[in-house]
């Protein structure tokens, strides 16, 4: 796997694409809808007291999340130790963040079991090692999951508050729609989804000639730094401190740590790049984290 897929994964590139992937079916464009009226059965008698015609029932106000309704199930994610156990809890309460955490747990997992763990030298192996054990999935189990996540497409995905901030950001209407959508964001204050929508303007910001410039210099993992500066779960024992170990040997005790260890003299240039646009978003410039060449 080359560095930058890993690194997209790292900084929850994947919960995008699961987005994305999740509105396939659906050839409209996004849009949160109200639940259409149950239609009626081909062979259902009509009711001689009902009007022939009668009036669709007006639609309800969209449902407005307190900001910080993620924070419950954040915080059993973080100290989760059985991440099967964790994605099926957290399938039951879609209004509170599950299906973004959910998704987040299913990307971890496939990594992990699609490694020879026998293959890995270590400590790359003890770190998939661990992950397997918190995975706890077996092959068809994942299997089983990925389809239970996926049927979610058929539900109000928008009723996710975090996959709602994604949604909209994607769906955003030019600069000043996605400008709008980073300062909700902001208000929500998950780091993870803010450091993913960050995350093309600290490519955009970086003085680097190509993709494989780029690649060298650590870029895309500029959003992980920033996720980690903002207080997302970077310590030992983190999912993300983990992968790093696993995939490509970069083994510390946080994330900061093992960017520092893989990209050596690069690190600096990309922590101050990561820096600058954390002190963005703590005073809330939306417009400057916008891109340059979707303003003009």
């Amino acid at each position: 796997m080359h560095i930058r897929d890993i690194a997209i994964g790292v900084v929850l590139g994947a919960v995008l694409a699961g987005v994305v992937a999740l509105t396939i079916p659906s050839p409209e464009p996004f849009a949160v809808r109200a639940p259409a009226p149950t239609p009626v059965g081909r062979s259902a008698p009509v009711l001689p007291q009902q009007p022939a015609a009668a009036a669709a029932p007006p639609a309800p106000a969209p449902t407005q999340h307190p900001s910080g309704l993620w924070r419950d199930i954040h915080a059993k994610y973080v100290h989760a130790q059985n991440l099967r156990m964790f994605f099926y809890e957290a399938m039951r309460k879609p209004g509170e963040g599950a299906y973004f955490y959910a998704t987040r747990v299913l990307e971890t997992c496939r990594r992990v079991l699609d490694k020879t763990l026998e293959a890995l030298p270590s400590p790359r192996r003890e770190a998939a090692e661990e992950l397997l054990r918190r995975c706890d999935f077996t092959p068809d189990g994942l299997d089983d999951a990925e389809r239970e996540l996926d049927a979610a497409r058929h539900l109000d995905l928008a009723a996710d508050p975090l996959l709602g901030s994604m949604f909209g950001y994607l769906a955003a209407d030019g600069p000043e729609g996605r400008a709008q959508m980073l300062r909700e964001a902001f208000e929500q204050g998950n780091p993870d989804v803010i450091a993913s929508l960050v995350a093309p303007a600290i490519q955009a910001r970086a003085p680097v000639r190509d993709e494989q410039d780029s690649t060298a210099r650590g870029i895309p993992f500029g959003a992980a730094l920033v996720a980690c500066r903002l207080g997302a779960d970077c310590g030992p024992g983190a999912v993300s401190t983990l992968e790093l170990c696993m995939q490509l040997g970069w083994c510390a005790d946080s994330v900061p740590a093992a960017l520092q260890q893989g990209l050596g003299v690069h690190y600096p240039a990309l922590d101050r790049l990561a820096r600058q646009v954390v002190d963005d978003i703590r005073r809330r410039d939306a417009q400057r984290l916008v891109p340059a060449q979707e303003r003009e």
